[in-house]
């Protein structure tokens, strides 16, 4: 029970996170992506891991940029604004994918990375919604929500 306390603790402290802040760090991450999809891949260090690994890294850096644009744009008083965040997101992934076909630094471009972008946006909105509401569920209780 102590661990669920610290957890609606963290909740709702990065909720109390003013904007200016939550945009600052949703600007980094972004060029952060712009980076790692852009860089030719001579410019990082040959690592080994397991046959995909490369999706799952997509999965991954998508899966936060949902819930830091979800956190940065307060999803959690709007849920309207996840319709926004979707397409904006997975928008943003199919252009990476595109500007690596169209500039030619040996980056290539790749329908199953674009399906790993899309499903970690999909998998990190859902993550947000229910984190958000179980933690809103239990600062305010169950009849307000």
């Amino acid at each position: 029970m102590d661990c669920l306390y610290k957890i609606i603790g963290m909740v709702s402290f990065l909720l109390s996170v003013r904007f200016a802040w939550r945009y600052a760090l949703l600007v980094i991450y972004v060029g952060c992506i712009m980076a790692l999809s852009l860089l030719p891949p001579q410019d990082f260090p040959k690592v080994q891991l397991f046959q995909g690994a490369d999706k799952v890294v997509h999965f991954l850096m998508y899966f936060g940029f949902a819930i830091l644009c979800s956190w940065a744009f307060k999803a959690e008083l709007n849920r309207s604004r996840i319709w926004l965040i979707l397409p904006a997101t997975i928008g943003w992934g199919f252009l990476m994918e595109v500007f690596q076909l169209e500039m030619h630094i040996g980056r290539s471009y790749s329908m199953y990375d674009m399906l790993a972008n899309a499903t970690g946006v999909t998998v990190g909105l859902l993550f947000y919604g229910l984190v958000t509401r179980s933690a809103f569920k239990k600062i305010v209780g169950e009849s307000n929500i």
